[in-house]
């Protein structure tokens, strides 16, 4: 079966072509320090509890879970 469209609408056969060449994409940004190490030396007094060293597992946590938060699902 055979279907006619007016001239301003496009056909199924031409809907997904492109209109122009899809561009590259953009370099990636170089690696940077993570955002503690950005932060510099800490502000809090030495205690008995670790608290950067709790900050940076928190860090680690996030940013290994992070990427596969945002990766399309299957």
């Amino acid at each position: 079966m055979t279907t006619t469209t007016p001239d301003d609408n496009p056909t199924t056969d031409d809907f997904w072509a492109l209109a122009a060449p899809i561009p590259a994409p953009p370099a990636l940004p170089p690696t940077l320090a993570s955002a503690l190490e950005r932060l510099g030396p800490s502000p809090f007094p030495k205690s008995g509890f670790p608290f950067l060293g709790f900050l940076a597992t928190v860090y680690d946590q996030v940013a290994a879970h992070v990427p596969a938060a945002t990766d399309p699902a299957p």
